[in-house]
């Protein structure tokens, strides 16, 4: 912080209280004097800023009409986000299956929105059902699934130190739900590339 006494937590600038907070956690390691450190409440700041900028509804989701009935999936869309938990960054990939209702979407804005929708702070259990009932509000599918995969480094690089581990959540909506004439079937066989 500044060398003000008077100024407050409302009026510090977001670098100064990382500064702040940085002297009162690490003060054995942290020297604000560095080059190494001179520059990093603003760099800190600006990534989470960077990766809490989220907002799908910015731009349109572009939809078009079609007779189509049968099932989309759009997969392995990569996406990072944040632990609301510890504010530490979680990293995977998406995948989003659909039968269409009249209405199939541009394929683009599947990884625009998951990429947009996963730039906050939440859970990925959270982050899923979002991504589920949104898109589903959106299309108005017959029935849709999310799957979500992902490394969390709250739990790789600290706490448990369970390297290697992946979580895997899923949503399932409409048809999918109930596996009617076999879609969830379906969905998790062509997921695995199987016909």
């Amino acid at each position: 912080m500044t060398d003000d006494m008077s100024i407050t937590l409302e009026e510090a600038l977001p670098e100064e209280l990382f500064r702040a907070f940085l002297t009162k956690v690490c003060p054995e390691i942290y020297d604000p004097y560095s080059e190494h450190f001179a520059d990093t409440p603003r760099r800190f700041t600006q990534m989470v800023q960077e990766l809490t900028n989220g907002d799908e509804t910015s731009w349109r989701f572009t939809t078009f009409k079609s007779d189509s009935r049968e099932m989309v999936i759009n997969k392995n869309i990569k996406f990072v986000s944040l632990c609301a938990h510890h504010v530490a960054p979680f990293t995977g990939v998406a995948h989003i299956g659909y039968i269409p209702d009249g209405q199939v979407a541009g394929l683009s804005k599947f990884a625009r929105y998951v990429q947009a929708a996963a730039h906050t702070l939440t859970s990925q259990e959270d982050l899923t059902t979002t991504l589920a009932d949104q898109l589903t509000d959106i299309l108005n599918p017959t029935g849709l699934a999310v799957v979500m995969e992902a490394t969390h480094s709250c739990m790789t690089n600290r706490g448990a130190l369970a390297h290697g581990t992946e979580t895997t959540t899923s949503a399932m909506r409409g048809v999918f739900l109930h596996n009617t004439r076999g879609s969830k079937t379906e969905f998790f066989q062509l997921l695995r590339g199987l016909s």
